[in-house]
Protein backbone atom coordinates (compact mmCIF):
# COMPACT_ATOMS: atom_id res chain seq x y z
CA UNK A 1 0.00 0.00 0.00
CA UNK A 2 2.82 2.41 0.83
CA UNK A 3 4.55 1.85 -2.49
CA UNK A 4 1.27 2.24 -4.36
CA UNK A 5 0.45 5.45 -2.53
CA UNK A 6 3.95 6.75 -3.13
CA UNK A 7 3.53 6.07 -6.84
CA UNK A 8 0.22 7.94 -6.86
CA UNK A 9 1.84 10.87 -5.07
CA UNK A 10 4.55 11.02 -7.72
CA UNK A 11 1.89 10.82 -10.43
CA UNK A 12 -0.02 13.75 -8.96
CA UNK A 13 3.18 15.75 -8.61
CA UNK A 14 3.66 15.39 -12.39
CA UNK A 15 0.13 16.44 -13.32
CA UNK A 16 1.27 19.84 -14.58
CA UNK A 17 4.02 18.27 -16.67
CA UNK A 18 1.57 15.74 -18.11
CA UNK A 19 -0.89 18.45 -19.06
CA UNK A 20 1.84 20.49 -20.73
CA UNK A 21 3.07 17.47 -22.64
CA UNK A 22 -0.39 16.75 -24.08
CA UNK A 23 -1.11 20.39 -24.96
CA UNK A 24 2.27 20.92 -26.61
CA UNK A 25 1.94 17.69 -28.61
CA UNK A 26 -1.55 18.66 -29.80
CA UNK A 27 -0.52 22.19 -30.77
CA UNK A 28 2.65 21.04 -32.51
CA UNK A 29 0.71 18.42 -34.49
CA UNK A 30 -1.91 20.96 -35.61
CA UNK A 31 0.80 23.50 -36.43
CA UNK A 32 2.64 20.89 -38.51
CA UNK A 33 -0.46 20.28 -40.62
CA UNK A 34 -1.27 23.95 -41.23
CA UNK A 35 2.34 24.99 -41.83
CA UNK A 36 2.81 22.16 -44.31
CA UNK A 37 -0.31 23.30 -46.14
CA UNK A 38 0.91 26.91 -46.15
CA UNK A 39 4.35 25.90 -47.39
CA UNK A 40 2.88 23.92 -50.30
CA UNK A 41 0.48 26.75 -51.12
CA UNK A 42 3.23 29.36 -51.30
CA UNK A 43 5.38 27.01 -53.37
CA UNK A 44 2.60 26.60 -55.93
CA UNK A 45 2.21 30.37 -56.05
CA UNK A 46 5.91 30.71 -56.84
CA UNK A 47 6.86 32.32 -53.51
CA UNK A 48 9.70 29.86 -52.93
CA UNK A 49 11.58 31.75 -50.23
CA UNK A 50 8.56 32.09 -47.97
CA UNK A 51 7.61 28.49 -48.77
CA UNK A 52 11.03 27.32 -47.63
CA UNK A 53 10.88 29.27 -44.35
CA UNK A 54 7.39 28.01 -43.53
CA UNK A 55 8.48 24.48 -44.47
CA UNK A 56 11.35 24.73 -41.97
CA UNK A 57 8.83 25.77 -39.30
CA UNK A 58 6.64 22.79 -40.21
CA UNK A 59 9.64 20.46 -39.94
CA UNK A 60 10.50 21.94 -36.52
CA UNK A 61 6.94 21.34 -35.28
CA UNK A 62 7.03 17.79 -36.62
CA UNK A 63 10.32 17.19 -34.78
CA UNK A 64 8.80 18.46 -31.54
CA UNK A 65 5.82 16.10 -31.95
CA UNK A 66 8.18 13.20 -32.62
CA UNK A 67 10.33 13.92 -29.58
CA UNK A 68 7.28 14.11 -27.32
CA UNK A 69 5.40 11.09 -28.65
CA UNK A 70 8.22 8.68 -29.46
CA UNK A 71 11.17 9.73 -27.32
CA UNK A 72 9.24 11.20 -24.41
CA UNK A 73 11.42 14.34 -24.35
CA UNK A 74 9.31 17.37 -23.48
CA UNK A 75 11.39 19.43 -21.06
CA UNK A 76 11.87 22.41 -23.39
CA UNK A 77 9.23 21.52 -25.99
CA UNK A 78 6.95 24.39 -24.94
CA UNK A 79 9.70 26.98 -25.39
CA UNK A 80 10.77 25.50 -28.74
CA UNK A 81 7.21 25.49 -30.04
CA UNK A 82 6.70 29.04 -28.78
CA UNK A 83 9.75 30.18 -30.71
CA UNK A 84 8.57 28.45 -33.89
CA UNK A 85 5.07 29.95 -33.64
CA UNK A 86 6.38 33.45 -32.97
CA UNK A 87 8.74 33.20 -35.95
CA UNK A 88 5.95 31.94 -38.19
CA UNK A 89 3.70 34.76 -37.01
CA UNK A 90 6.33 37.31 -37.99
CA UNK A 91 6.58 35.69 -41.43
CA UNK A 92 2.82 35.98 -41.86
CA UNK A 93 2.92 39.57 -40.65
CA UNK A 94 5.75 40.74 -42.90
CA UNK A 95 5.83 38.62 -46.04
CA UNK A 96 2.28 37.62 -46.98
CA UNK A 97 0.19 39.10 -49.78
CA UNK A 98 -3.21 38.79 -48.09
CA UNK A 99 -3.34 41.33 -45.22
CA UNK A 100 -6.69 40.39 -43.70
CA UNK A 101 -6.01 36.68 -43.93
CA UNK A 102 -2.60 36.88 -42.35
CA UNK A 103 -3.83 38.98 -39.42
CA UNK A 104 -6.51 36.42 -38.64
CA UNK A 105 -3.86 33.69 -38.35
CA UNK A 106 -2.18 35.65 -35.56
CA UNK A 107 -5.12 34.95 -33.22
CA UNK A 108 -4.61 31.17 -32.85
CA UNK A 109 -0.84 31.68 -32.74
CA UNK A 110 -1.09 34.02 -29.73
CA UNK A 111 -3.67 31.75 -28.06
CA UNK A 112 -1.40 28.71 -28.50
CA UNK A 113 1.57 30.62 -27.05
CA UNK A 114 -0.47 31.38 -23.93
CA UNK A 115 -1.92 27.91 -23.44
CA UNK A 116 1.23 25.83 -23.95
CA UNK A 117 3.22 27.78 -21.34
CA UNK A 118 2.89 28.32 -17.62
CA UNK A 119 0.85 31.39 -16.71
CA UNK A 120 3.73 33.79 -16.05
CA UNK A 121 5.77 32.60 -19.04
CA UNK A 122 2.75 32.78 -21.34
CA UNK A 123 1.95 36.27 -20.08
CA UNK A 124 5.49 37.45 -20.83
CA UNK A 125 5.55 35.98 -24.35
CA UNK A 126 2.05 37.13 -25.31
CA UNK A 127 2.58 40.71 -24.12
CA UNK A 128 5.93 40.90 -25.92
CA UNK A 129 4.47 39.48 -29.12
CA UNK A 130 1.43 41.77 -28.98
CA UNK A 131 3.69 44.80 -28.59
CA UNK A 132 5.69 43.69 -31.63
CA UNK A 133 2.48 43.39 -33.66
CA UNK A 134 1.25 46.78 -32.44
CA UNK A 135 4.60 48.41 -33.24
CA UNK A 136 4.60 46.90 -36.72
CA UNK A 137 1.04 47.97 -37.49
CA UNK A 138 1.46 51.46 -36.07
CA UNK A 139 4.95 52.54 -37.07
CA UNK A 140 6.31 50.21 -39.76
CA UNK A 141 3.01 49.91 -41.60
CA UNK A 142 4.22 46.75 -43.32
CA UNK A 143 0.64 45.49 -43.33
CA UNK A 144 -1.90 47.67 -45.13
CA UNK A 145 -5.19 47.14 -43.26
CA UNK A 146 -8.30 46.25 -45.18
CA UNK A 147 -11.51 48.15 -44.63
CA UNK A 148 -13.16 45.31 -42.71
CA UNK A 149 -10.14 44.75 -40.48
CA UNK A 150 -8.95 48.03 -39.04
CA UNK A 151 -5.98 48.31 -36.70
CA UNK A 152 -8.16 49.33 -33.79
CA UNK A 153 -10.57 46.44 -34.25
CA UNK A 154 -7.74 43.96 -34.71
CA UNK A 155 -5.85 45.07 -31.59
CA UNK A 156 -9.06 45.13 -29.52
CA UNK A 157 -9.87 41.58 -30.61
CA UNK A 158 -6.30 40.45 -29.93
CA UNK A 159 -6.40 41.93 -26.41
CA UNK A 160 -9.76 40.24 -25.77
CA UNK A 161 -8.40 36.85 -26.88
CA UNK A 162 -5.32 37.31 -24.68
CA UNK A 163 -7.51 38.24 -21.71
CA UNK A 164 -9.72 35.16 -22.09
CA UNK A 165 -6.77 32.79 -22.56
CA UNK A 166 -4.82 34.28 -19.64
CA UNK A 167 -7.88 34.10 -17.38
CA UNK A 168 -8.29 30.42 -18.21
CA UNK A 169 -4.56 29.75 -17.75
CA UNK A 170 -4.46 31.58 -14.41
CA UNK A 171 -7.45 29.83 -12.84
CA UNK A 172 -6.42 26.48 -14.25
CA UNK A 173 -3.04 26.93 -12.57
CA UNK A 174 -4.73 27.86 -9.27
CA UNK A 175 -7.04 24.84 -9.42
CA UNK A 176 -4.17 22.45 -10.21
CA UNK A 177 -2.11 23.84 -7.32
CA UNK A 178 -5.07 23.48 -4.95
CA UNK A 179 -5.79 19.91 -6.05
CA UNK A 180 -2.12 19.01 -5.70
CA UNK A 181 -2.03 20.44 -2.19
CA UNK A 182 -5.12 18.52 -1.10
CA UNK A 183 -3.95 15.32 -2.74
CA UNK A 184 -0.47 15.63 -1.29
CA UNK A 185 -1.87 16.07 2.22
CA UNK A 186 -4.24 13.14 1.84
CA UNK A 187 -1.79 10.81 0.17
CA UNK A 188 0.91 11.66 2.71
CA UNK A 189 -1.40 10.44 5.44
CA UNK A 190 -2.08 7.27 3.49
CA UNK A 191 1.48 6.63 2.34
CA UNK A 192 3.56 7.71 5.31
CA UNK A 193 1.37 7.47 8.41
CA UNK A 194 -0.17 4.56 10.26
CA UNK A 195 -3.93 4.88 9.93
CA UNK A 196 -4.73 3.77 13.49
CA UNK A 197 -2.18 5.67 15.56
CA UNK A 198 -1.23 8.59 13.31
CA UNK A 199 2.46 7.75 13.79
CA UNK A 200 4.84 7.11 10.92
CA UNK A 201 4.54 3.66 9.39
CA UNK A 202 7.43 1.26 8.93
CA UNK A 203 8.18 2.29 5.34
CA UNK A 204 8.35 6.03 6.05
CA UNK A 205 10.37 5.48 9.23
CA UNK A 206 12.99 3.36 7.49
CA UNK A 207 13.24 5.81 4.59
CA UNK A 208 13.67 8.73 6.97
CA UNK A 209 16.04 6.86 9.31
CA UNK A 210 18.46 5.88 6.53
CA UNK A 211 18.72 9.49 5.39
CA UNK A 212 19.12 10.65 8.99
CA UNK A 213 21.95 8.21 9.70
CA UNK A 214 23.77 9.39 6.57
CA UNK A 215 23.36 12.98 7.74
CA UNK A 216 24.71 12.10 11.19
CA UNK A 217 27.71 10.34 9.64
CA UNK A 218 28.61 13.55 7.83
CA UNK A 219 28.30 15.79 10.89
CA UNK A 220 30.43 13.50 13.10
CA UNK A 221 29.40 15.08 16.41
CA UNK A 222 29.82 13.53 19.85
CA UNK A 223 26.15 12.95 20.54
CA UNK A 224 24.47 9.56 21.03
CA UNK A 225 22.10 8.03 18.49
CA UNK A 226 20.00 5.03 19.47
CA UNK A 227 17.28 2.92 17.91
CA UNK A 228 14.63 1.92 20.43
CA UNK A 229 12.13 -0.93 20.10
CA UNK A 230 9.00 -0.92 22.28
CA UNK A 231 6.48 -3.70 22.79
CA UNK A 232 3.38 -3.58 25.00
CA UNK A 233 3.48 -6.45 27.46
CA UNK A 234 0.64 -8.98 27.33
CA UNK A 235 -1.14 -7.11 24.56
CA UNK A 236 -2.60 -10.37 23.24
CA UNK A 237 -4.23 -10.82 26.64
CA UNK A 238 -5.87 -7.39 26.28
CA UNK A 239 -7.23 -8.26 22.84
CA UNK A 240 -8.49 -11.66 23.98
CA UNK A 241 -10.16 -10.43 27.17
CA UNK A 242 -11.42 -6.97 26.24
CA UNK A 243 -11.77 -7.17 22.47
CA UNK A 244 -9.91 -5.66 19.55
CA UNK A 245 -11.72 -2.33 19.86
CA UNK A 246 -10.23 -1.87 23.31
CA UNK A 247 -6.87 -3.02 21.99
CA UNK A 248 -7.02 -0.39 19.26
CA UNK A 249 -7.82 2.29 21.84
CA UNK A 250 -4.84 1.17 23.89
CA UNK A 251 -2.57 1.47 20.85
CA UNK A 252 -3.91 4.94 20.02
CA UNK A 253 -3.51 6.09 23.62
CA UNK A 254 0.00 4.65 23.76
CA UNK A 255 0.94 6.46 20.53
CA UNK A 256 -0.42 9.75 21.86
CA UNK A 257 1.51 9.44 25.11
CA UNK A 258 4.64 8.57 23.17
CA UNK A 259 4.34 11.60 20.87
CA UNK A 260 3.66 13.94 23.79
CA UNK A 261 6.65 12.75 25.82
CA UNK A 262 9.34 12.20 23.16
CA UNK A 263 10.78 14.87 20.90
CA UNK A 264 9.73 14.32 17.30
CA UNK A 265 10.93 17.58 15.76
CA UNK A 266 14.24 18.32 14.12
CA UNK A 267 16.03 20.96 16.19
CA UNK A 268 17.56 22.53 13.08
CA UNK A 269 14.37 22.90 11.03
CA UNK A 270 11.75 22.72 13.81
CA UNK A 271 9.73 20.43 11.55
CA UNK A 272 8.11 17.14 12.51
CA UNK A 273 10.05 14.09 11.42
CA UNK A 274 9.27 10.38 11.22
CA UNK A 275 11.35 9.40 14.24
CA UNK A 276 8.44 7.68 16.04
CA UNK A 277 6.67 4.87 14.21
CA UNK A 278 4.37 1.93 14.63
CA UNK A 279 6.47 -0.95 13.38
CA UNK A 280 3.96 -3.81 13.44
CA UNK A 281 1.06 -4.84 15.65
CA UNK A 282 1.87 -3.68 19.18
CA UNK A 283 5.53 -3.00 18.36
CA UNK A 284 6.76 0.56 18.10
CA UNK A 285 10.12 1.95 17.12
CA UNK A 286 11.76 5.31 17.56
CA UNK A 287 15.13 6.83 16.81
CA UNK A 288 16.71 9.08 19.40
CA UNK A 289 19.39 11.33 17.94
CA UNK A 290 21.42 14.29 19.14
CA UNK A 291 21.27 12.88 22.68
CA UNK A 292 24.04 14.53 24.66
CA UNK A 293 25.22 11.52 26.67
CA UNK A 294 24.48 7.94 27.65
CA UNK A 295 23.09 9.22 30.94
CA UNK A 296 20.57 11.38 29.09
CA UNK A 297 19.62 8.34 27.04
CA UNK A 298 19.03 6.40 30.26
CA UNK A 299 16.72 9.16 31.49
CA UNK A 300 14.73 9.11 28.25
CA UNK A 301 14.30 5.34 28.39
CA UNK A 302 13.27 5.56 32.04
CA UNK A 303 10.64 8.11 31.09
CA UNK A 304 9.33 5.84 28.33
CA UNK A 305 9.09 2.79 30.60
CA UNK A 306 7.24 4.85 33.21
CA UNK A 307 4.63 6.25 30.83
CA UNK A 308 1.98 3.99 32.39
CA UNK A 309 3.31 3.61 35.90
CA UNK A 310 -0.10 4.71 37.20
CA UNK A 311 -1.92 2.21 35.06
CA UNK A 312 -4.29 2.74 32.17
CA UNK A 313 -7.70 3.73 33.46
CA UNK A 314 -10.64 2.98 31.18
CA UNK A 315 -14.21 1.83 31.57
CA UNK A 316 -12.83 -1.67 30.91
CA UNK A 317 -10.68 -1.47 34.08
CA UNK A 318 -7.32 -2.13 32.45
CA UNK A 319 -5.27 -1.01 35.40
CA UNK A 320 -1.92 -2.51 34.49
CA UNK A 321 -0.14 -1.65 31.28
CA UNK A 322 3.60 -2.17 30.97
CA UNK A 323 6.10 -2.38 28.16
CA UNK A 324 9.43 -3.95 27.28
CA UNK A 325 12.00 -1.71 25.64
CA UNK A 326 15.21 -2.53 23.80
CA UNK A 327 17.85 -0.04 22.66
CA UNK A 328 20.81 -0.33 20.30
CA UNK A 329 23.39 2.43 19.94
CA UNK A 330 24.42 3.48 16.45
CA UNK A 331 28.13 3.11 15.82
CA UNK A 332 28.67 0.92 18.87
CA UNK A 333 26.25 -1.92 18.20
CA UNK A 334 25.72 -1.55 14.45
CA UNK A 335 26.77 0.56 11.47
CA UNK A 336 23.61 0.42 9.37
CA UNK A 337 19.86 0.60 9.92
CA UNK A 338 18.99 -3.04 9.25
CA UNK A 339 21.59 -4.32 11.70
CA UNK A 340 20.66 -1.64 14.22
CA UNK A 341 17.02 -2.73 13.97
CA UNK A 342 17.98 -6.35 14.56
CA UNK A 343 20.02 -5.43 17.63
CA UNK A 344 17.27 -3.27 19.14
CA UNK A 345 14.73 -6.03 18.50
CA UNK A 346 16.92 -8.59 20.28
CA UNK A 347 17.42 -6.23 23.20
CA UNK A 348 13.67 -5.73 23.48
CA UNK A 349 13.00 -9.47 23.54
CA UNK A 350 15.74 -9.90 26.12
CA UNK A 351 13.99 -7.34 28.34
CA UNK A 352 10.68 -9.15 27.82
CA UNK A 353 12.10 -12.61 28.57
CA UNK A 354 13.83 -11.46 31.74
CA UNK A 355 10.86 -9.99 33.54
CA UNK A 356 9.17 -7.42 31.28
CA UNK A 357 8.36 -3.88 32.44
CA UNK A 358 11.96 -2.75 31.83
CA UNK A 359 14.45 -1.72 29.19
CA UNK A 360 17.65 -3.35 28.05
CA UNK A 361 20.68 -2.35 26.00
CA UNK A 362 22.22 -4.50 23.31
CA UNK A 363 25.98 -4.69 23.57
CA UNK A 364 28.51 -6.75 21.64
CA UNK A 365 30.92 -8.81 23.70
CA UNK A 366 34.19 -10.38 22.70
CA UNK A 367 32.44 -13.74 23.02
CA UNK A 368 30.02 -14.06 20.10
CA UNK A 369 27.88 -16.49 22.11
CA UNK A 370 27.13 -13.98 24.86
CA UNK A 371 25.02 -10.82 25.11
CA UNK A 372 25.19 -8.44 28.02
CA UNK A 373 22.07 -6.50 28.93
CA UNK A 374 21.50 -3.78 31.48
CA UNK A 375 18.13 -4.31 33.12
CA UNK A 376 16.11 -1.65 34.85
CA UNK A 377 12.89 -2.43 36.72
CA UNK A 378 9.97 -0.10 37.33
CA UNK A 379 9.56 -1.21 40.93
CA UNK A 380 13.18 -0.98 41.90
CA UNK A 381 14.21 1.96 39.72
CA UNK A 382 17.63 1.28 38.25
CA UNK A 383 18.21 -2.47 38.21
CA UNK A 384 21.36 -4.49 38.31
CA UNK A 385 23.42 -5.24 35.23
CA UNK A 386 22.82 -8.89 34.37
CA UNK A 387 24.78 -11.08 31.99
CA UNK A 388 22.52 -13.19 29.75
CA UNK A 389 23.25 -16.17 27.56
CA UNK A 390 21.96 -15.89 23.97
CA UNK A 391 18.46 -17.32 23.88
CA UNK A 392 17.90 -19.58 20.92
CA UNK A 393 14.31 -18.32 20.67
CA UNK A 394 15.55 -14.77 19.95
Amino acid sequence: MSKLAGARLEEMADIRSTRKKKIVFLCSSIATAFLTYGSVLHYLEGNWGLSLLIGVCALACLTISYLIKVRGHHQYADLLLTGVLMFDGLLLLLYSDAPSGRLLWLYPIVAAIILINEFKVGLLFSVTYSLIIFFDLTFLESVPTASEMTERRFMFTLVAICFVCHTFSYYYSKVVNYIQTLYREGIEELAYLDQLTGLANRWSFETWARAKLEELDQTQNNTVTALVFLDIDNFKHINDNYGHDVGDRVLKHFATRLKNNIRNKDRKTDKHDYSIARFAGDEFVLMLYDVRSKKDLDNILDRIVNLFNKGYQTEDNINELTMSVGAAIYGQDAKDLSELTRCADKAMYAAKHTGKNQYAYYEHCSNAEELRHQRHSLVGGMGNVTSLQRDASL
